[in-house]
């Protein structure tokens, strides 16, 4: 471990053998500490890095006063907690270093917004824990937890602590046995086969805009869905897509669909369709 001097006398930056970031030495012990420990070298842990972040971010979000888009995290680096763990910092250099933060988050601020329009619903992982939902950031696929939840809405979030969730796993509900009304953001692009399936309750889902395929069996067996839009970028609908869905009484699938699967719409009562996939209207009662 070697340490290096900031422009405070009170504060030293802690470095581990290969000069990465291991905390911040104060006279009152260690603090931001990658490593979680009660103690190193004889001096107290007072935070670990994340906590340390963790309380920064809420108390930049005060200082700075502005409107930030929801779900945008602050970014924390070590001139941030230097700063606010030092006990030698002058109000007007305080006031110096806010205003460069605040031009700083202002500028990934807008970046955020130009490059998030799909990101309507974010939500942190502790929120997203609560409604049973189970995210996995490497894959962006989201589900539930398995443990029972008796709510009947749920809204899917569109990222969970700044990671875009793009789609939606097998058999992702099975924790809302009652579930009726799903909102699924546009930031999902796909549903793994068999996403609703079986879902008896649910009345009410989306297809989100930019999806091109709908997959096999999405919400076969969903017999209580009473309405369904199909948006225009769906280019192919897979075997079973709706299969038994008696209550969708009229289904209008837009022209762009090229590929229709086998018993896609059995069961439907009317498909309306002028495009060209062969088979019309697989499986539904009638067809246009």
């Amino acid at each position: 471990m070697r340490f290096e001097d900031t422009a405070f006398p009170d504060i030293r930056i802690m470095l581990d053998g290969s000069g990465a970031f291991a905390g911040i030495l104060t006279p009152d012990g260690i603090e931001a500490s990658v490593e979680e420990a009660a103690f190193l070298m004889d001096w107290r842990v007072l935070s670990t890095y994340g906590e340390a972040c963790k309380s920064l971010r809420r108390i930049l979000v005060s200082q700075l006063a502005m409107d930030l888009p929801r779900g945008f995290i602050i970014d924390v680096d070590t001139e941030d907690l230097t700063v606010f763990c030092t006990q030698f910092c002058p109000v007007e250099q305080m006031d110096a270093y806010l205003e460069k933060k605040r031009g700083r988050v202002s500028s990934a601020a807008d970046i955020w917004r130009r490059e998030r329009p799909w990101d309507t619903n974010p939500m942190t992982a502790s929120q997203a824990a609560a409604l049973n939902l189970a995210f996995d950031a490497g894959t962006g696929l989201i589900g539930t937890d398995g443990h029972f939840n008796g709510g009947r809405e749920l809204y899917l979030p569109s990222s969970v602590d700044g990671k875009r969730v793009t789609a939606v796993k097998t058999s992702a509900m099975v924790s809302y046995t009652y579930l009726e009304r799903i909102l699924i953001p546009d930031s999902v692009k796909y549903f793994e086969p068999y996403a609703f399936y079986d879902k008896v309750h649910l009345k009410y889902a989306n297809i989100p805009e930019g999806m091109e395929i709908i997959s096999e069996g999405a919400f076969g067996r969903c017999r209580a869905l009473s309405a369904i839009t199909i948006p225009k970028s769906v280019r192919e609908i897979r075997p079973e897509a709706f299969y038994q869905c008696s209550s969708l009484d009229t289904v209008v699938i837009p022209d762009s669909v090229e590929a229709v699967g086998r018993c896609a719409f059995i069961s439907v009562p009317h498909v309306i369709y002028h495009g060209a996939a062969k088979g019309f209207p697989w499986g539904a009662t009638t067809g246009n």
